[in-house]
């Protein structure tokens, strides 16, 4: 999420002091910090006198203007307006601003009057965006509060469909309640984290330059290896490649699942399937440098975010033994690794420590869940993982951090959780890394929570899903506007449901080609054991997606060097 807000006192403000050092009532875990930072920093809002920012304060419809004709540069009110209105006069404060944005049609007028100091409402927030960024919606919200004959209804559906908003939880919008300063600077921030325009290329060359993503999809069907790419604003830059956000350097990695009822043994025979590959020719080369290892499910219910987690300690025990057992992956992973000479760099999921529901230790001592005591869990979780590491011989593998097993941040809780366990993470010089789903709530704020590279999921692959393009392009766009990698996804389809995945399996690794993807960022996910399928069965189409899959990520010199 992000903040900003505005009061008539902006105008006055003009040390950079608080500019340069932050608000003293936004600490770095306010949820909308990064926002007000953002918009801060191009001095688009102040904060007061006293180096307060004040974000639960109603902003008033003047307050709104100003913000708003200040971060468009809009400075001077057309020459021939003959705007006039019943309480505000060419001398009052804000007078231009109010005009600019009433020539702009921006607010709604009442009996002439415009209101300066009354607060604003949401309704006239969507309204004031939709009409100064000029958004059209297509009809397709459904707020349980806004009706189609709303007058509103337009420039609420039309910051709905661009993601300015989301609505509440409850599947409301709730027009008519005030808007905070905080919340405002929400809304305006993520306006000016979207991109200028939309580039379309054909193999690389430009074709177009349009201003949303549907008009850039639209033509982009029109050309066979087309990709999307953001423009950058005064406010933003966005790279044209992806990952550029990555500290880990993690080229190619694959999801090793084995929690209860996913895989629940190994041996060093199924990753020789993962650790090299054979070409066509029968050459033998090094095939995936990274393993992610996670478990979804414990003997009992689940280990992610899920009503079903009612995961304690002695789960959490008990999915460590499973991962350091003898015939669990790490031991067959190294054993794999050493016949082969070489080393493979290996990270190990974190559960989601439950909430709502107390806490059980191995002491049978029952906790409260709450911030602390789910911190205290993942931390304990963390050294015993590390101990376990210790005491194995795992000379094969490096060891290079944790991956979070939740895909998504969805409460503020989590949030400062997060942040407090990538400090640990950080401080015993390890990496942490994330991959959200396609409609992950707070996705773009992944580097703020302490993790050091995220992969995107398009979630295209599945049979059902139709509009598989459009989740790739969007995928793709987002990878280059937030820095992360994408997940290649593929089901463990048995060799009668192969077919259903073809369509899937050829898009991914088209787009992969097109943008980049073969070069870095690429984590891998095949269902339990897609990979060794594809390597033993003999099946044209297993067949096929083998030779697709090392020819597209690890046939040529950058991949063969991990």
């Amino acid at each position: 999420m992000a903040t900003m807000a505005l009061c008539s006192m902006i105008i006055l403000v003009t040390t950079s002091t608080a500019q340069a050092s932050g608000f003293s009532d936004v600490p770095a875990t306010y949820w909308a910090y990064d926002d007000i930072q953002f918009l801060s920093s191009y001095e688009v809002i102040n904060g007061y006198e006293d180096g307060k920012f004040r974000p639960g304060n109603i902003i008033t419809r003047k307050d709104a203007a100003v913000m708003m004709t200040r971060a468009l540069e809009l400075t001077e009110p057309p020459a021939e307006s003959e705007l006039t209105f019943t309480d505000v006069k060419p001398s009052s404060p804000g007078y231009n601003q109010i005009l600019i944005a009433m020539t702009n049609d921006w607010f709604t007028l009442r009996n002439g009057a415009f209101e300066p100091d009354q607060p604003l409402t949401r309704d006239e927030m969507a309204k004031a965006l939709a009409m100064a960024f000029s958004y059209e919606g297509k009809e397709t919200s459904e707020f349980t509060d806004v009706p189609k004959d709303d007058p509103y209804y337009p420039f609420i559906d039309a910051i709905a469909h661009y993601k300015v908003t989301t609505g509440y939880k409850d599947n409301t919008f709730r027009p008519a309640e005030l808007v905070t300063r905080a919340q405002f600077s929400a809304f305006l921030s993520r306006v000016f984290q979207q991109p200028a325009s939309y580039e379309v290329r054909n193999a690389g060359e430009v074709v177009a330059n349009v201003p949303s993503f549907g008009a850039a999809l639209s033509i982009a069907a029109d050309y066979p290896q087309s990709t999307i790419h953001p423009a950058s604003t005064k406010y933003r830059e966005f790279p044209d490649k992806i990952a550029t956000k990555d500290q880990t350097g993690l080229k190619s990695g694959v999801l090793i699942y084995n929690g209860v009822n996913e895989k629940n043994t190994f041996t060093k025979e199924f990753f020789d399937k993962y650790t090299s590959y054979q070409t066509p020719d029968g050459q033998t080369k090094d095939f995936f440098n990274t393993f992610i290892i996670l478990g979804l499910r414990y003997d009992g219910g689940w280990l992610s975010e899920n009503a079903d987690n009612h995961a304690n300690y002695s789960d959490w025990r008990a999915y460590i033994n499973r991962t350091f057992a003898e015939n669990g992956a790490l031991q067959q992973l190294n054993a794999s690794a050493k016949s082969q000479n070489k080393k493979a760099d290996v990270y190990v999921a974190i559960p989601y420590p439950k909430r709502g529901e107390p806490i059980l230790k191995l002491n049978d001592e029952e906790v409260e869940s709450n911030l602390e005591s789910r911190t205290d869990m993942v931390n304990w979780y963390i050294s015993e993982v590390q101990k376990e590491w210790d005491n194995h011989e795992l000379d094969n593998l490096n060891f290079k951090g944790y991956y979070w097993l939740n895909e998504t941040v969805r409460v503020h809780e989590d949030e400062l959780l997060l942040s407090a366990v990538s400090e640990r993470i950080h401080a015993d010089n390890q990496f942490f890394i994330y991959a959200p789903h396609a409609t992950s709530t707070n996705f773009r704020k992944w580097r703020s929570y302490g993790f050091d590279a995220a992969f995107l999921q398009p979630n295209a692959f599945r049979e059902n899903v139709a509009n598989k393009e459009e989740r790739l392009h969007r995928a793709f766009l987002y990878a280059q506007m937030y820095g992360t990698g994408i997940t290649i996804e593929i089901n463990s389809y048995s060799t009668s449901q192969a077919e259903a995945g073809v369509e899937a399996f050829n898009l991914y690794m088209d787009f992969a080609k097109r943008y980049g993807l073969d070069e870095k960022g690429m984590t891998f996910y095949q269902g339990v054991n897609m990979v060794a399928r594809m390597a033993t069965y003999d099946h044209p189409i297993f067949r096929q997606w083998y030779r697709q899959l090392t020819e597209t990520f690890f046939s040529h010199p950058k991949s063969e060097t991990n």
